[in-house]
């Protein structure tokens, strides 16, 4: 049975073809009827013998048709995909292939040769989700028997006479089969291309954010940007090393796996950056939104005292908060990372290290930025390596204004080894 999306999608297909073969055709047929017509013209008669006025009657026909199939493929864009448009091109491009093929007395060689061409051309191109065409090719051959059993002669003669259409039909009945198998297998190649790099997709833009991904797709490299003022955040489970010592390799990862996860939940949710895991520390970058990356520091902490209470554990999260400059971008071509360096996330790193479990440290840039949505507890000076002395605060919470906009925090899944 097929899929059903086969059906617009070879309807679509093939009347695409159509399209083009017909502006094709609309391009090609007036110069070529202006040669072929050329004697005439030339003798300046107004009255065409009646074989010249039969194949101009035909170019007229075909190059109206021709061009009223371009329009409506560009003033109904609606038609694309459709069946009966479709059919009813195939319908008309049968009945110019058998007027042809009618031409007096089959005395002009362009006529057994066009209406090969059109056969075919239907059978091959204009390949429709219904069998509505081998029909098209039987009546079109029973129109070119009753007209040459009209015109008179014995049994040879018609029988002579209906060789070549017979031949042209049975090959377009062929033809019209194996076009038909040919698409379906075209369509379920399509089918799994399309699956395949839409997990291929799915798989890079969970290593690499969006924009990261789809510049690396358009041009195969990411070139690195600056950002001015760039919030970090850096999380480390306290007591997480020595309860670890305790558990089987599989049981940590299971432990690190919900953790994180339950923290993923919430990067997402506040529209922040997750930029990697080391061990068990956790790193988040807001590019534009400090604000969202305190409360987020917030929340971790809401989750990880909830996770205790569902797991009996006593573990603590320890985060620290610096804001600044700093470059984000990919390292290398094989299995490439995207990171974030800089003086900024060095400091938000020691934040970290230098705070408390169970509290969130910033630095005195961040209480500068987000004094007004959050309330503060001056901590004192620190001997920060690399920095020297420096001011930090503890975030203690939301200022109370921006506390009812606040949004409950997910519960992590139970730990199970």
């Amino acid at each position: 049975m097929d899929d059903p999306s086969f059906r617009p999608w070879l309807a679509a297909k093939s009347w695409a073809q159509g399209v083009r073969y017909c502006k094709v055709v609309a391009v090609l047929l007036p110069p070529a009827a202006l040669a072929i017509h050329a004697p005439w013209i030339h003798s300046g008669s107004f009255a065409p013998p009646p074989a010249q006025a039969w194949l101009l009657g035909w170019q007229l026909a075909t190059e109206c048709v021709a061009l009223a199939v371009v329009a409506a493929d560009r003033l109904a864009p609606q038609l694309r995909g459709r069946e009966w448009p479709l059919n009813l091109l195939c319908a008309l491009m049968m009945v110019l292939t058998t007027w042809i093929g009618l031409a007096p007395g089959w005395t002009l060689r362009p006529d057994l040769s066009l209406y090969a061409a059109g056969c075919t051309f239907v059978a091959v191109v204009m390949c429709t989700p219904r069998p509505v065409r081998r029909p098209m090719y039987v009546l079109s051959l029973a129109v070119l028997a009753l007209a040459a059993w009209n015109r008179g002669g014995d049994t040879i003669a018609l029988v002579m006479a209906l060789v070549n259409p017979f031949c042209v039909v049975v090959l377009c009945i062929v033809l019209d089969r194996f076009t038909y198998s040919r698409n379906r297998e075209l369509h379920l190649e399509t089918q799994r291309a399309q699956a395949e790099r839409a997990r291929a997709d799915g798989v890079l833009s969970n290593v690499l954010p969006p924009a990261i991904a789809d510049e690396l797709k358009r041009s195969g490299r990411v070139v690195a940007v600056k950002h001015e003022n760039m919030g970090v955040l850096f999380a480390d489970i306290a007591g997480f090393t020595s309860l670890s010592r305790g558990l089987p390799p599989d049981a940590v990862l299971v432990m690190l796996n919900q953790i994180f996860s339950s923290f993923d939940a919430l990067v997402e949710r506040h529209g922040l950056e997750k930029i990697k895991t080391i061990g068990d520390a956790y790193m988040v970058v807001s590019y534009q939104q400090l604000d969202a990356l305190c409360r987020l520091a917030l929340d971790l902490l809401v989750a990880m005292d909830r996770y205790n209470s569902a797991n009996g554990t006593q573990l603590a999260l320890r985060i620290g908060i610096h804001v600044g400059p700093a470059v984000a971008g990919v390292i290398g071509f094989k299995r490439f990372l995207y990171d974030v360096w800089g003086d900024t996330v060095n400091v938000a790193s020691r934040m970290e290290a230098t705070g408390e479990p169970g509290s969130i440290q910033v630095s005195a840039q961040v209480h500068a930025q987000a004094h007004e949505n959050f309330r503060f507890q001056a901590r004192g000076v620190l001997d920060i390596k690399g920095r020297g002395q420096m001011h930090t605060y503890w975030l203690l919470g939301p200022a109370p204004a921006s506390e009812a906009a606040a949004q409950p925090v997910p519960s992590p899944a139970p730990w199970s080894a």
